[in-house]
């Protein structure tokens, strides 16, 4: 997956420890989609299946892939969009995906992009993506984006993620995901202080 980050980015480290986790413990299960690929889980797929784990396929995107997916969104107004904005998970059953995005000052962030349009950043820091992985949410982009002040229903799901991150690195898991990411702009709102929204609407407002 490392290998798949354009040359303007890097994979955090973060993210390394997670995927040498999900290997360890057999998270990991062949791409029906991508042949020769593996997707990363929370848990085995039994768990996805039964609801124990959150629902996120972890799969960092090509090249070819990430221009794809960014000319869906924005046509060819932002020139080379594939070292902008590259997909790395699944986070919804609807087609949303978290990315990494390079921002305009160079910082690179993680962010939503939501099939229904709903786009914001997911936390300040790659460590605050994991700790919003860990509060349970069934799907990061239905409960947990739709209603973030809201603690999930089962507060059972990730226990082997949630050892796993206190473990690794002795941080507290919030109890709903406003406390990570505060308001979370809805896909109909007019103005929003989140940075990814504001640069989206930017970008479609040159495209229109």
């Amino acid at each position: 997956m490392a290998d798949r980050m354009p040359p303007s980015m890097v994979l955090p480290f973060e993210f390394h420890a997670l995927f040498d986790w999900m290997e360890a413990n057999g998270f990991l299960m062949p791409s029906e989609a991508y042949p020769g690929d593996r997707l990363g889980l929370l848990g085995t797929e039994d768990d996805v299946q039964s609801d124990r784990v959150t629902a996120i396929l972890f799969r960092v995107a090509t090249g070819e892939q990430a221009r794809s997916n960014g000319r869906d969104w924005f046509g060819e107004i932002v020139p080379n969009i594939e070292e902008r904005l590259v997909p790395f998970a699944r986070t919804g059953g609807d087609g949303s995906c978290a990315a990494f995005w390079l921002d305009d000052e160079g910082c690179q962030q993680i962010v939503h992009l939501g099939s229904e349009g709903l786009v914001c950043r997911l936390g300040r820091t790659p460590l605050d993506f994991l700790r919003l992985l860990a509060i349970g949410y069934e799907e990061i982009s239905g409960d947990g984006l739709g209603a973030p002040g809201e603690p999930p229903r089962d507060t059972l799901r990730n226990e082997a993620y949630r050892a796993w991150l206190a473990e690794r690195f002795a941080v507290p898991v919030p109890r709903t995901a406003a406390e990570i990411l505060g308001e979370v702009p809805d896909a109909l709102a007019e103005t929003s202080s989140d940075p990814f929204w504001r640069w989206v609407r930017e970008q479609q407002d040159g495209a229109a």
